[in-house]
């Protein structure tokens, strides 16, 4: 993985060529340009981030604050259907008391 990684910066820094590296490496010209690939695409993803989170954490974090808010309002429905029931109670005239 190391070999990997110093490789790809040899590579963005202009010390060595796709093929020089692949032949250093006994690896195909085109699996270097993967590894370059993936690597500029891996430092695109943190640019973007900018809050230094992954795509999954802000993910589960949207997942986190949509569930808050269905709690929220389900906690709601549930006291106003509470309170409407003990109002329905209470305006009986032989209803029964908790």
């Amino acid at each position: 993985m190391q070999e990997r990684h110093d490789a790809v910066l040899q590579l963005l820094s202009g010390k060595a060529s796709v093929d020089q590296i692949a032949k250093r490496l006994g690896v195909l010209p085109a699996t270097v340009e993967g590894w370059r690939e993936d690597a500029v695409a891996g430092m695109g993803e943190a640019l973007r981030r900018g809050s230094g989170k992954s795509a999954r954490e802000l993910e589960l974090e949207r997942e986190v604050k949509q569930l808050r808010d269905v709690l929220t309002e389900t906690a709601i429905t549930k006291a106003l259907l509470e309170q409407a029931l003990k109002m329905e109670r209470d305006r009986r005239p032989f209803a029964r008391k908790k």
